[in-house]
């Protein structure tokens, strides 16, 4: 029985200005057999059984000789440089003219701070408690009273090697866990962004699948969300809520999906009858997306049916007032008006800035919530950036040959979600690595 694992480290340093004591550890550790009845010991001692009938172990340590703690020193320090540390030193306490015993522990502790020492001494002009003042680290020493017998010598290696050994272990365990962690935890993360552009994507395709119908552009919806969310951010919303926000706000008029072609598209004034069915796209939105315990659908639900909503009780479908509408609904309804007024509609031209701006003061406190338009009005420089980074193209204007085609894509993305949203669980329950 060998009491060390063959991969183990059996680095120990002799610290000692006695020859005679270098010779006696050599013997001891590296040449004689260990008796039968220290081996029972270390059986005891490390949990493994004896075989009494194998051959007598030994410990086969590697043993290096330094007479003075400078020398010491030098010989740790090539150590850890060449990734090779000791595992133990046993230190004299003595070693005139250089450093004494607990000097040198302290310097070669600035190198190499995992090293296990036995200190060794023939004067009982330390006590435990001094040394222990002085070095801190009773956990990563032991004392030897020389002259030293056989079996502490060898008890004193066993142990103190081992233990070194069991704690790198250890370390090394710790380390390959965070690493699984922290890879596992960036997987979760990439697939976290991969599933939420995913999630846009489809939004986006519902949405465009409305406002093709109206004749809206891929690039008003864009722009809806970002003024949404730089004005509820400016309102005091959280981070994650104004990210919410810029997800939901596109799905203000999802109703108009149920809204027939000939009233969306109409180029002239509504009729009073049209006018009030147009006015259910709010009511019909909220039902598309009520039901669902997605809060950023339930968002959506709240923006779709107040947002219409007037701020003097004039607005549909409920004819709510102040602060009784939701303040998504407040927000979007200043945004989705600035940017019909400015932009090009199917019954009209866009508006200049001045026209833009003179509308929506003129509707302060009727229509709008006051505070919200006066935040509006200081962002003004951030929102006509939000124009200029998003312009209408022609490509985003959806075909009017095609609206099966392009709803189906959306129910496509939805159910790819969906999956998605599966994939995301079951990879967040890894997160938690094995015992």
């Amino acid at each position: 029985m060998d009491p060390l694992q063959l991969s183990e480290n059996r680095r120990v340093l002799i610290v000692d200005d006695n020859r005679a004591i270098h010779d006696d550890y050599r013997k001891i550790l590296c040449d004689a057999p260990v008796d039968t009845e220290l081996a029972d010991m270390e059986a005891l001692f490390l949990g493994t059984p004896a075989d009494s009938q194998s051959e007598a172990p030994r410990l086969n340590l590697h043993l290096d000789s330094a007479w003075q703690g400078e020398e010491a020193l030098a010989m740790v320090t090539q150590a850890v440089e060449e990734n090779q540390p000791y595992a133990l030193a046993f230190v004299d306490m003595r070693m005139p003219p250089g450093w004494d015993g607990l000097e040198t522990i302290e310097r070669l502790w600035q190198v190499d701070p995992d090293l296990h020492v036995v200190i060794c001494s023939a004067y009982s002009d330390q006590s435990w408690s001094g040394i222990c003042q002085r070095l801190h680290k009773g956990e990563q020493f032991l004392i030897l009273k020389k002259p030293f017998e056989t079996a502490e010598v060898l008890q004193c290696a066993v142990s103190q090697v081992r233990k070194w050994n069991l704690i790198r272990q250890a370390q090394h365990l710790m380390a390959e866990r965070a690493s699984y962690t922290d890879r596992l935890e960036q997987r979760v993360h990439e697939q976290s962004i991969a599933i939420r552009v995913a999630y846009e994507e489809t939004i986006h395709q519902l949405v465009r699948a409305s406002m093709f119908r109206d004749k809206e552009t891929g690039a008003h919806i864009r722009r809806v969300g970002l003024y949404s969310e730089l004005l509820a951010r400016a309102a005091g919303w959280s981070d994650e809520a104004a990210e919410q926000m810029r997800l939901a706000a596109p799905m203000h008029d999802i109703g108009k999906l149920a809204i027939p072609d000939s009233i969306l598209q109409k180029p002239g004034s509504l009729t009073t009858a049209e006018y009030r069915l147009m006015q259910q796209h709010t009511t019909l939105g909220a039902q598309m997306l009520s039901g669902s315990t997605s809060p950023l659908l339930q968002l959506g639900c709240e923006i779709a049916v107040s947002h219409h909503e007037r701020w003097d009780g004039t607005g549909y479908p409920n004819k709510l007032t102040a602060t009784d509408i939701p303040e998504s609904g407040r927000i979007v309804g200043i945004v989705d008006v600035y940017d019909a007024l400015s932009h090009d509609r199917v019954y009209r031209k866009a508006m200049s800035r001045a026209e833009t701006l003179s509308e929506l003061l003129d509707a302060r406190g009727t229509h709008h919530d006051p505070d919200l338009l006066d935040l509006f009005i200081t962002l003004l420089p951030e929102m006509e950036a939000i124009v200029r980074d998003n312009p209408d193209e022609p490509s985003d204007v959806a075909a009017a040959d095609d609206p099966d085609g392009l709803l189906s894509a959306s129910a496509a993305e939805l159910k790819r979600w969906q999956a998605s949203q599966t994939e995301l669980t079951e990879l967040t329950e890894l997160t938690t690595p094995p015992a």
